[in-house]
């Protein structure tokens, strides 16, 4: 019986090729092309990201006037005044640098600046700002001074106007003070009529003895 099942091919024990016949081969469990390179790329980018150093922060750059560019003095403090005196101007007023010394720049408002209830606001919120933007830690103090008499002449009229020259020749006009005599003051002017009645307010403020100022 033996002899006749192993003739057969029957055995307890199955052999290869009856293994290989009747075992269930599982497929492999292969994912999409899609989610395959979904985790691709996933770990490509951990192991970049893992191994890559970030970039240094940019330094920011200066100011255009900031202080590491001007240094502090009445010459660059009146040429940074510059870019506000047209507008002083042509509100009837005018600021004046008297000084700058040991980081204290003394400033004296004119015209309808000096003399307005808002001329404190005009300083602190107009003028201080700039200047302290401008040249940052190097401005310890910021004051506002009184006028000095000094005598009227032409002379004396065209140095006062020296300061308003730049602000007057950026709208393309020019001033020249031609006498002063009596209380009056003819002056050669071309240019905006804001500026001019800015120029006229400028003038009186500084010399209270001239009554009229003529453009011829």
């Amino acid at each position: 019986m033996a002899t006749l099942a192993a003739a057969a091919g029957i055995s307890g024990a199955p052999n290869l090729s009856s293994l290989l016949r009747h075992q269930i081969v599982k497929p492999v469990q292969v994912p999409p092309p899609r989610a395959r390179s979904f985790h691709v790329r996933r770990r490509i980018a951990w192991r970049r990201a893992s191994s890559s150093t970030p970039p240094p922060a940019e330094a920011a750059s200066p100011g255009l006037y900031s202080a590491k560019v001007y240094e502090l003095t009445k010459e660059n403090v009146n040429l940074v005044l510059d870019d506000v005196r047209p507008y002083l101007i042509s509100d009837g007023g005018n600021v004046d640098v008297v000084s700058v010394e040991d980081g204290v720049i003394s400033l004296q408002l004119q015209g309808a600046c000096g003399s307005c209830p808002s001329s404190t606001t005009t300083m602190k919120m107009g003028i201080e700002r700039v200047l302290k933007e401008k040249f940052g830690e190097a401005v310890k103090d910021i004051c506002q001074v009184e006028g000095i008499q000094i005598e009227t002449t032409v002379e004396a009229v065209n140095n006062h106007l020296e300061i308003l020259r730049p602000a007057i020749k950026n709208f393309g006009g020019s001033v020249e003070v031609v006498s002063v005599e009596a209380g009056d003051c003819s002056v050669r002017y071309t240019g905006p009529d804001s500026i001019g009645s800015g120029i006229k307010a400028a003038i009186k403020e500084k010399f209270p003895d001239i009554i009229n100022v003529v453009f011829i």
